[in-house]
């Protein structure tokens, strides 16, 4: 046992390399600052040139950590792994130079003392007169080289780095470790070969469709390029070298379909689609030669594409080259039934279609990334019953053998409605450790967050997913008709939320409860009839308390503005 301080003292020092990385001087930095809000101690940092005393924490690869000849292994953590161990008195936070020294004090500050760090604003640290620390040999490595919590403008870096996430969608800087770096993100091959500079002089490069007349045509907008054309790849692969010359820090660039399903059907890719019983068959192998080209040269960077949508199935003879990534999009799925267990089939609606393609690219694939979804973007106020999924699919995701996921969320911007905060933090957690206790996680985010309103709060959630039964599905695009927004449902929201109203602590808790409510009431006016006595008084105080908790728009894609337009015209 290790008493890391008492009455406010300690005899702890903290200890880092002499010439540490970024990473690491801010993960003893944070280490110093949070050990002193628990303690109330002070504890210094030293460089390991300084004599070798017992009583140290050791943070990162350093001479201290060598004299011990613990047998901690630095460099079998990669870039990202933590080893916590007690070594005598002597506390070892290891980890790389890269993130994971910073990782390991972070594990030891959530994980071992309590510290919660729920959302950009929102921290609990505990207050100990006495800190003590039972005996430590814990070695984890997460399972994702890619954990992005993705919700627009909740991309504070302080948040992703303390829940151990690594996305570039966070504001991860050099102390932070940095991030997982994409020179360019998805849908990217409308600016590698651009219809605006190419189709005048070359419409051959972009997609045949034959309309349904049997009329063909080229596609001038925004459609697709034609995959099996050799000038196309060779522009590509230009392009391609040109924004990594310009992006010396990447990891990963995109060479995507553009978000829309006008593929190309010249006889050439209908012969290469054909043979590889898939439409992925044209873009893979177009990937691949683009990732060839740029093996050599950028041996440390990956080619990301898409299986998404008429891409989703893998094809039958190609598979990924080492250095290319897939990123399998579950869009068509069901989100309020695990994907292993919810009834709905087919070959573009549902589970069935979806975890055979997984199994497929998980076959093939050494790199695999899921694209999964976490709101309603037709809908971004609506209540949207995920929660009991996400664990369950995050695990299915690794267990088929996913290193990556990218979970979108709500794209409002500044500020998001429902419980968007909870599902942000339940997914950072869930991505670096995919076996967190659920339960817990929720009951701690609402008892901090909701306080005395917490258990009127965590009702309603439960309230919520009740309606998800076997044959109630939940999808990103539904509409406030929905079976588990039933008239009984709504009736017993109110209630909760007046006992939750009554119950706020305060005024902060009382705003907390009351943002939260504009997700039932956003149901109500949506389904009001036009008629309904007062309805234009309800929408316009409606409409100012949106305004008033911050909340940006009200689906993706649309301003405030355009969002409560179609609500007072009744066109939602």
């Amino acid at each position: 046992m290790l008493t890391l301080a008492k009455d406010k003292k300690t005899g702890y020092r903290i200890v880092i390399a002499a010439q540490p990385s970024p990473s690491v001087f801010h993960a003893a930095e944070e280490l110093r600052r949070f050990l002193g809000e628990i303690t109330g101690a002070v504890f210094p940092i030293a460089f390991d040139t300084a004599e070798q005393t017992p009583e140290e924490i050791v943070v990162g690869d350093s001479a201290h950590l060598r004299a011990l000849d613990c047998g901690v292994d630095v460099a079998g953590l990669g870039k990202e792994g933590v080893w916590l161990k007690t070594v005598g008195r002597t506390l070892v936070l290891a980890g790389s130079g890269v993130r994971g020294a910073l990782y390991a004090v972070y594990q030891l500050l959530d994980e071992h003392l309590g510290c919660r760090w729920f959302t950009v604003r929102d921290s609990f640290i505990p207050r100990r007169s006495e800190l003590t620390l039972g005996e430590l040999d814990e070695r984890y490595v997460p399972p994702l080289e890619l954990r992005d919590p993705y919700m627009l403008r909740y991309d504070d870096g302080a948040f992703y780095a303390r829940n151990r996430c690594n996305a570039g969608t966070g504001k991860l800087g050099p102390a932070e470790g940095g991030k997982v770096s994409y020179a360019r993100f998805v849908h990217s091959l409308d600016e590698l070969v651009s219809p605006r500079e190419y189709f005048d002089s070359h419409p051959e490069y972009f997609a045949l469709r034959y309309d349904e007349n049997g009329n063909a045509s080229r596609q001038s907008g925004y459609a697709q390029p034609c995959l099996t054309d050799p000038d196309v790849l060779a522009i590509v692969k230009k392009n391609v070298r040109k924004i990594l010359a310009a992006d010396p820090d990447a990891d990963i660039i995109s060479v995507s379909q553009n978000d829309n399903q006008l593929f190309c059907q010249c006889d050439r890719c209908r012969a290469v689609d054909e043979e590889e019983g898939s439409h992925a068959g044209t873009l893979l192998r177009f990937v691949n030669a683009v990732a060839e080209d740029l093996e050599k040269d950028y041996p440390d960077v990956a080619v990301d594409t898409l299986a998404y949508q008429y891409t989703r199935k893998p094809p039958k003879l190609t598979r990924p080259r080492k250095n290319v990534i897939v990123r399998l999009c579950s869009i068509e799925c069901c989100f309020g039934h695990p994907l292993e267990s919810c009834s709905l089939s087919g070959t573009e609606g549902g589970q069935g279609s979806f975890t055979s393609d997984l199994e497929g690219w998980s076959a093939i694939s050494d790199r695999l990334h899921i694209w999964d979804y976490a709101a309603n973007f037709s809908r971004s106020l609506q209540p949207f019953p995920d929660f009991p999924v996400l664990q369950a699919n995050i695990r299915y995701f690794i267990r088929h053998g996913a290193t990556g996921i990218f979970e979108e969320g709500e794209n409002s911007r500044p500020e998001h409605g429902e419980l968007n905060p909870l599902r942000q933090y339940l997914v950072a957690k869930l991505l670096w450790d995919p076996n967190a206790d659920f339960e817990q996680m929720v009951n701690e985010f609402m008892t901090f967050y909701f306080g005395m309103a917490a258990p009127a709060v965590r009702r309603w959630y439960d309230l919520l997913h009740a309606g998800v039964t076997e044959d109630v599905h939940v999808h990103i695009y539904d509409d406030s008709c929905q079976p588990y927004l039933s008239d009984e449902f709504l009736d017993l929201s109110d209630e909760l939320f007046d006992r939750a109203e009554r119950l706020a602590d305060n005024d902060e808790i009382l705003a907390r409860v009351k943002k939260l409510r504009l997700s039932v009431r956003f149901v109500r006016l949506v389904r009001m009839p036009a008629n309904a006595p007062d309805r234009a008084e309800e929408i316009e105080r409606f409409i100012a308390d949106v305004r008033a908790a911050g909340i940006g728009s009200y689906r993706e894609g649309t301003t405030l503005e355009e969002g409560e337009a179609l609500l007072r015209r009744g066109e939602f």
